[in-house]
């Protein structure tokens, strides 16, 4: 795409000096040059407009991958948590298993020792414990004694044994969580690092863009200053006959609304403060537009700004130009008298609603078209 543009770019500037500005050539000639480069001039606007829908493009999809790469920190944040517990977890079974073990060797020690003094003293100490027993009842309830003491200490080392493997099988299992916790974690952040890389890339090519977007409007620019320079020379080479004479009579009858003045506005469309070289009138769509003063089109067709458009010369370097038409209904060449229907309102070009954009030119300079009415 970049490559493209930038090819785009320098065929525009080869067309820049095909047709170079000249101050002489007859009206035909220079309309033909300026009818050349407004169809450029269109070109280069569909251009950027190309450039502009895939810049807005981009920028979803890197919104997109931010927005993935929140929710995958977040996700990532979240299994952290949980690899932390599980590590606490396996923490505490650890100190666990140490209790326990300790406690089993405390056990088998003091049990080690009594059966090691039982076996040294043989059946003998058996006998006088309970030949010292005052009664038969006294003597069997030793014996049971001695059996319980017995069998409670084989049976506290079963117990602690058996939370000790249980301890185990649990830590066991933490650790296995941990591993799978830390599989996860893992792939997350590759993830993460694909998402970043993606999303990199995407902001490098977003800003080449931006560069050949910023390149195509600087030819732009150049473009319509020499459109500009051109319909300078187009109303600089009016016929050198005398001005028609008499009042301009009101372009637009029966409507008498101006919405935008000549001189410094807030651009309707961008909001920027600009220069604005004419008059606008509101008036319906298909209304009338007139001749101000007799005289001769010398431009009747398409611009880029104006829409459809019209210029009639009233000789002694006086012009009226009507812009953002609907229809033309005269062409270049025709002779017109005040009053006469020449066209008809609508919003054409660069426009935000129907009305009629009115100039006055003397020498192909803009001038307050109100100022020159009251002046006449």
């Amino acid at each position: 795409m970049f490559r493209k543009s930038v090819a785009f770019i320098l065929i525009i500037m080869s067309v820049l000096s095909i047709f170079p500005v000249a101050a002489g050539g007859s009206i035909a000639d220079l309309q033909n040059k300026q009818k050349k480069i407004e169809n450029q001039i269109k070109e280069i606007r569909e251009k950027a407009a190309a450039l502009k829908g895939e810049q807005k493009s981009i920028q979803q999809e890197i919104d997109a991958l931010d927005g993935e790469m929140r929710a995958l920190s977040l996700e990532v944040e979240s299994y952290e948590l949980q690899k932390q517990e599980i590590n606490m977890k396996i923490e505490e079974s650890k100190q666990k298993i140490q209790e326990l073990t300790e406690e089993i060797d405390k056990n088998n020690e003091l049990l080690e020792k009594r059966l090691r003094v039982m076996y040294m003293n043989g059946t003998a100490g058996y006998i006088e414990i309970i030949l010292k027993a005052e009664d038969l009842v006294d003597a069997l309830t030793r014996m049971d004694m001695i059996q319980l003491i017995v069998e409670s200490d084989v049976q506290l080392l079963k117990s602690i044994n058996e939370q000790k493997t249980e301890v185990e099988e649990m830590k066991a299992e933490q650790e296995v969580k941990r591993m799978e916790l830390t599989a996860v974690i893992n792939n997350l952040n590759a993830k993460q690092n694909e998402v970043t890389i993606a999303s990199r890339s995407k902001e490098v090519y977003m800003s080449s863009l931006k560069s050949n977007l910023a390149e195509i409007q600087r030819q732009e620019a150049a473009m319509e200053e020499q459109s500009k320079q051109i319909e300078k020379d187009i109303l600089a080479a009016q016929r050198a006959v005398a001005y028609a004479g008499g009042e301009m009579e009101w372009p637009a009858p029966g409507n008498y609304t101006i919405t935008s003045n000549f001189g410094g506005r807030a651009d309707p469309i961008t909001g920027v403060w600009s220069s604005h070289g004419g008059t606008d009138i509101r008036a319906p769509y298909g209304a009338s537009i007139i001749a101000a003063n007799s005289g001769v089109v010398i431009f009747a067709g398409w611009h880029y700004s104006y829409g459809n458009y019209v210029i009639v010369d009233h000789g002694g370097g006086i012009a009226t130009l009507y812009a953002h038409c609907s229809k033309l209904l005269v062409s270049a060449g025709a002779e017109v008298t005040r009053g006469d229907k020449i066209a008809l309102v609508g919003s054409t070009g660069y426009s935000t609603g129907n009305h009629l954009h009115f100039e006055v030119r003397i020498n192909g300079v803009r001038t307050d078209a109100m100022k020159y009415y009251k002046k006449q």
